[in-house]
């Protein structure tokens, strides 16, 4: 039979950048079992995976294994495992700190060390090949390398994949305004989290029963956030004079509470009272609500000092405003730099 190996495709190569990580330990996987095999034909018991770990203590000994992993920017757990093998192997010896009973101090042992002379040779035909190597590329390999790794040290892999993730859950998101045939939706939204959380009051019955009177009759605003073409969240704009407006009853329903639902209403809203030319958005929350009030705090809402008589709910409250003057005042100031 045909052996059409040659013909076949590299998917990891194929992927690019979405299988970046697979194909640098496939590269890397690749060298070091190369080095190994070099290792062996030399008839000289060591592996290209312990190479940081001994050369590192054989420059600088005794070391704990948090100083290893910290020096060599590798996990605690690798470290030990790395170490293990070559204790196994006899290449370590390990002591108590004098000074500190509970760490373990490592170091090469006589073994190791004769070993490692008579590495050094090898290590230098490493170097050259490996250099010789780099260089066909014609790049800075190494220096775009250390740049990938800086640019991780400022932000992670986790954090640039869950920003994007938020972006697209908050483009996927659409906001609707009142329509009558959304007010059971906004009743049944916020008697959700209401019933969860509180008992409903007066004014949540008033608010709820009645939008069109209560809000929308006043100049205030109703929103809603429509996703996969399904009601999921709602927000509303009480207003309270030609420059204020309250942000209050805002619900999600549980299940899309992950999905930057509540950022959309929140950010929908703030720009409803912007096209209104108000000053200050006014709001209520509770300081059990743990991911509201942070998110409020994300958008600028400052906490608001006010009477107990200010506030239109029985349960427990706290007043946050946002300043939309000071926000545009910050814009200005910026573009004018």
């Amino acid at each position: 039979m045909k052996n059409n190996k040659k013909n076949e495709t590299d998917f990891i190569e194929e992927l690019g950048t979405l299988a970046f990580a697979s194909r640098l330990r496939r590269l890397s996987e690749r060298l070091l079992r190369d080095v190994s095999l070099t290792y062996r034909a030399e008839n000289l018991n060591f592996e290209a995976r312990w190479f940081p770990v001994f050369y590192l203590l054989w420059r600088q000994s005794p070391l704990a294994v948090t100083a290893i992993a910290q020096r060599l920017h590798l996990t605690h757990p690798a470290v030990n495992q790395v170490a293990g093998a070559m204790t196994k192997a006899g290449l370590l010896i390990s002591a108590r700190d004098s000074r500190d009973d509970r760490r373990r101090l490592l170091s090469l042992s006589a073994t190791g060390k004769s070993l490692a002379r008579k590495l050094q040779p090898i290590w230098q035909d490493i170097q050259e090949a490996t250099a010789e190597l780099v260089n066909a590329s014609g790049i800075d390999l190494l220096g775009a390398i250390a740049q990938v790794e800086k640019s991780l040290d400022k932000v992670n892999m986790c954090e640039r994949v869950s920003t994007r993730c938020k972006e697209r859950q908050l483009a996927a998101v659409e906001i609707v305004d009142y329509q009558p045939r959304f007010r059971k939706s906004f009743a049944r939204l916020n008697l959700e989290w209401i019933e969860r959380y509180f008992t409903v009051e007066p004014i949540d019955k008033r608010i709820l029963e009645d939008p069109e009177g209560q809000i929308i009759a006043n100049g205030g605003s109703v929103l809603f956030a429509r996703l996969d073409r399904k009601i999921v969240g709602t927000v509303a704009l009480i207003r309270h004079d030609s420059t204020t407006f309250e942000l209050t009853k805002m619900a999600v329903t549980e299940k899309a509470r992950s999905l930057q639902v509540g950022k959309r209403l929140a950010l929908a809203a703030i720009e409803h009272a912007k096209a209104r030319k108000a000053r200050k958005i006014l709001l209520f929350t509770n300081p059990k609500l743990i991911a509201a009030n942070a998110l409020y705090r994300q958008l600028g809402f400052k906490p608001l000092s006010v009477s107990r008589a200010e506030i239109p709910f029985r349960r427990p409250s706290i007043a946050m405003e946002l300043s939309l003057e000071r926000n545009t005042k910050q814009r200005q100031h910026r573009s004018q730099k």
